[in-house]
């Protein structure tokens, strides 16, 4: 086993809230450095676009190196306070930490799950794209916000493709207002997208899905969601193992390290639990960030300050919807709207984490 001091502050994890910690040191004069398995960082809100063909490859992902100081290729296998073990055996020290990878697709136990395509990178889009590209019908697992983006990329690009959507709860987008959830199925309905809701999956087949004892041909892909797993890690995790913080965001207890994103436990200021959403992980890797970099300058933190402000997809073909505070854009003609703040809000993170130069060379530019 071996033992490397990084300078500044050491950032676990290439998604959202790592680049945009990075963006907050980086800011503050100090240097980022990311471990992350692959050394690329993963449009996550463009990937079922790219899956389903209704954006360029080149959307899916950028190199990490754009985003950061220094990229170290690793997986994390164990923390303790200013110290994260890899999997080739090497220790990484530093005065602060911010841990933001530790959340991995949902497996629940369902026969035949090995056999579904997941979308969670650009490894997965691009196979899910190619695979998509030559079959004949296509049945999504979950009528989240993922699985009603593909449908909806899909039933765009390659309307000569069944698509089926199968979800245990009684309406799409489970999560998210009614309104939205009524007119995610107007819009996946009229592209003649089959929807299967209170269903159960009882086994998913090499080339179908089993639901409700009834076999349904297709391409099988689950999308039923992310779970956290900081409690795998040695980090202190409530039951559903996601990473508990403080008000500053440092892991309680600990003195060095901090966590943003999926794998923590992020509230509001009345102390309600907020979603595992890229929104979030922007607002709490820019806190972490701030505050880590104050950390290693002896200053006092600051509390951070999040917040769920709404949602926007983008279901291709020019529609989409939106939850913006009281307002809704889902009903018809309002549904041209989303499309082009789902855009918005990618160029704006580009932007924000690689300056111009990343505008101009945007995906899909």
């Amino acid at each position: 086993m071996t033992s490397r001091a990084v300078d500044g502050v050491l950032i676990v994890g290439g998604g959202y809230a790592g680049v945009h910690t990075a963006r907050s040191v980086r800011r503050a004069g100090r240097s980022a450095s990311v471990v992350d398995p692959t050394g690329r960082h993963d449009f996550v809100t463009r990937l079922a676009a790219v899956a389903g063909g209704t954006a360029p490859t080149s959307d899916a992902a950028a190199p990490l190196s754009d985003f950061a100081d220094d990229v170290i290729i690793g997986s994390m296998t164990a923390v303790r306070d200013g110290e994260v073990d890899l999997s080739d055996g090497t220790t990484l020290t530093a005065d602060a930490v911010v841990i933001t990878a530790g959340a991995v697709p949902i497996t629940p136990p369902i026969d035949g799950i090995e056999h579904a395509y997941p979308l969670r990178t650009e490894a997965d889009a691009l196979e899910l794209r190619a695979e998509i590209e030559t079959c004949d019908a296509v049945v999504i697992v979950g009528g989240g916000a993922t699985g009603v983006q593909l449908a909806g990329a899909i039933a765009a690009a390659q309307p000569r493709t069944a698509v089926t959507i199968v979800d245990v709860s009684d309406r799409l987008l489970a999560g998210m207002g009614k309104a939205s959830g009524r007119d995610a199925a107007r819009i996946l309905c009229e592209r003649g997208v089959s929807i299967r809701l209170g269903s159960e999956v009882d086994e998913i087949l090499e080339h179908g899905v089993l639901i409700d004892g009834e076999a349904t041909d297709g391409l099988p892909v689950w999308a039923g969601g992310f779970a956290a797993r900081a409690d795998q890690f040695g980090l202190p995790a409530n039951d559903e193992g996601r990473l508990l913080v403080d008000r500053f965001l440092r892991v309680e207890g600990w003195t060095k390290t901090f966590a943003a994103g999926d794998i923590a436990l992020h509230l509001t200021e009345d102390g309600d639990e907020l979603p595992m959403s890229a929104q979030i992980a922007v607002q709490a890797g820019d806190a972490a960030g701030r505050n880590a970099v104050r950390t290693l300058r002896g200053d006092a933190l600051d509390r951070a300050d999040l917040g769920h402000r709404g949602w926007v997809l983008d279901l291709g073909g020019n529609r989409g919807l939106a939850e913006v505070g009281p307002v809704a854009l889902t009903a018809p003609f309002l549904d041209l709207l989303p499309p082009t703040l789902h855009w918005g809000i990618d160029m704006k993170h580009l932007i924000e984490t690689r300056g111009l130069a990343g505008f101009n060379d945007r995906p899909g530019a």
